[in-house]
């Protein structure tokens, strides 16, 4: 199963989300750890994805998977 928060990544990941969330995914990506946090306060389960994503070994696969499970007809890749 995956969650909203990582369909909207893997969304941003194939350039179809829309504009406010590819800048917060950006933005989040792009912040330090103290920034992260803040975003969090906010965002706790999208910057929880964008930190197992940059962090994680394995999970960016294993997201793969499961979102081309679920939404079978995307074109979602490793």
């Amino acid at each position: 199963m995956v969650t909203d928060a990582e369909r909207e990544f893997c969304f941003d990941k194939m350039g179809m989300s829309g504009s406010f969330m590819e800048r917060l995914i950006s933005t989040i990506q792009h912040a330090d750890i103290i920034n992260q946090a803040k975003l969090a306060m906010g965002f706790p389960e999208l910057v929880g994805v964008v930190r197992r994503f940059q962090g994680e070994e394995g999970y960016w696969e294993d997201l793969v998977e499961r979102f081309n499970e679920q939404f079978p007809n995307s074109n979602l890749r490793r």
